[in-house]
């Protein structure tokens, strides 16, 4: 069976760096398969590395290995790291990307890589999936690790109370959708079916779509008329989205950060009626 490794990284698409990286793996390792998750991550932002690995890994099956160069060059106070968690491989520098990915969770088993010194950053990255691969246990690839690099996230600060959830937007996805820290289980958790107020900034939204075009109406035409209105839903990972229906990043003022000024680490609150019972 072909071994799956997935790259994620900031390079972008218009220098050599992603095919060379790639070139690299092929040359080092026989009968791999390659798949990208994103190479078009903020430049050294490791919030976003972190939120996209974190919501895409286990869509992959066990076994799979995930190279993460984003911010990654390694020095002799950020080490080249390989995180065994959950029947995965994460191979990163110890940036602090990898404590967003676990959350509150914890690995099973990680190792800073052993490498001569002289070696670039994706060259040892490369030479730990090869060694992966070739089936060597993580004791024999590094030096094991008694702690992670835990940097203060905004994914961290959720706050549950009797009639109110409080959070932050921590990720802009490509359309223009504004992710929060607040899982579907916090809103299981506090709800108990009432009706509630979602508060960002001075704009409210006191309904929570299946989908994004969950407006209880079949015309396609009047479904139409709803674009631009804003609305909030969990999202593929369970966490609640805000967005415009009918976003259009590329036009100006197409999205809620261009039209309302909402942005990365906004405050937003789910506040519940405390009159209606549970």
């Amino acid at each position: 069976m072909q071994r799956i490794i997935t790259l994620t990284t900031d390079f972008g698409y218009r220098d050599h760096y992603v095919g060379a990286l790639k070139g690299k793996i092929y040359s080092n390792i026989i009968g791999c398969n390659l798949v990208d998750i994103s190479h078009e991550i903020k430049k050294y932002n490791t919030e976003d590395a972190g939120f996209v690995i974190g919501a895409a890994f286990n869509k992959f099956p066990q076994g799979t290995i995930h190279i993460i160069a984003v911010d990654a060059t390694v020095t002799e106070y950020t080490k080249a790291l390989c995180v065994e968690y959950d029947g995965h491989y994460f191979i990163t520098a110890d940036n602090g990307i990898m404590s967003i990915i676990l959350g509150e969770e914890e690995y099973e088993k990680a190792v800073y890589i052993k490498h001569d010194g002289m070696m670039k950053s994706n060259d040892i990255f490369v030479y730990c999936a090869y060694q992966l691969c070739e089936g060597r246990k993580l004791e024999e690839i590094g030096t094991p690790v008694e702690s992670i690099y835990s940097p203060s996230r905004l994914a961290s600060n959720v706050s549950l109370q009797a009639h109110k959830i409080t959070g932050k937007i921590i990720y802009e996805d490509s359309y223009g959708n504004l992710v929060t820290n607040i899982h579907r289980s916090d809103y299981d958790v506090v709800s108990g079916g009432r009706e509630f107020i979602i508060r960002v900034k001075d704009y409210r939204i006191n309904r929570i779509n299946e989908y994004y075009a969950d407006f209880k109406i079949s015309d396609r035409a009047t479904l139409k008329e709803r674009a631009g209105e804003l609305v909030a839903l969990f999202n593929d990972v369970n966490l609640l989205t805000i967005t415009l229906f009918y976003s259009k990043p590329d036009s100006h003022g197409g999205t809620p950060r261009q039209l309302m000024n909402f942005n990365l680490n906004d405050t937003v609150t789910i506040e519940f009626d405390p009159d209606t019972q549970y």
